[in-house]
């Protein structure tokens, strides 16, 4: 599997001191989202998964165009959340603000919730079950695009390549950027990191 992590572009809330935990894009992220489109829309695309988070979603949506692929929305790729418990918009809700969009776990009748002041320890035991099921459901030649959020992407590349929670080493990730990862029979190769700019064609 081919696995392209990308932090969503920016929002609202990367720009305000208040607790927004689920917010649009501003328009700088809009056109961040359209640049990832424009990076990706030649890599052969098979699936496209994002976080419950608007942010995330949105900023999937120009590649989800030009791909003609539904967004697919897994529960477990919110955010690391530091602060109190959240709750999310009802499914009904999500589906009219994004049409098309695939709600792959069960939601709670009022809305998806986390509880919020989540461990290092917790985040990181997430990732790895994040990664184990991508690697279950997208075996062989999948390429999955991956729409998320920089704490819980920090997280989702240490698990990759085997690294603790702890491990010192950092990854730098502004709004729109890339990580390419390969899972290979013997190896699990990073293929690119950083700044988006055109990987295919």
């Amino acid at each position: 599997m081919d696995l392209f992590i990308i932090r969503h572009g920016q929002s609202v809330g990367n720009i305000s001191e208040e607790d927004m935990p689920d917010c649009p894009l501003t328009e700088l992220g809009r056109r961040q989202a359209e640049h990832v489109a424009d990076c990706l829309e030649g890599a052969g695309l098979t699936h496209i998964v994002s976080s419950p988070l608007i942010r995330a979603i949105e900023t999937a949506q120009p590649l989800a165009r030009r791909s003609e692929l539904p967004v697919r929305v897994w529960l477990e790729a919110y955010e690391i959340r530091n602060r109190g418990p959240y709750r999310g918009p009802k499914s009904e809700e999500l589906e009219r603000l994004f049409a098309g969009i695939l709600l792959e776990d069960e939601m709670d009748a009022e809305g998806w919730f986390y509880a919020g002041d989540e461990t290092p320890e917790r985040g990181h035991e997430r990732a790895q079950r994040f990664i184990g099921r991508l690697r279950r459901e997208f075996p062989g030649d999948e390429r999955v695009a991956l729409f998320a959020h920089g704490g819980f992407n920090r997280y989702l590349l240490r698990a990759a390549i085997g690294l603790d929670h702890n491990s010192g080493v950092r990854f730098a990730e502004s709004n729109g950027s890339i990580y390419w990862i390969s899972f290979k029979e013997r190896e699990t190769v990073v293929e690119y990191a950083g700044l988006p700019r055109p990987l295919f064609g």
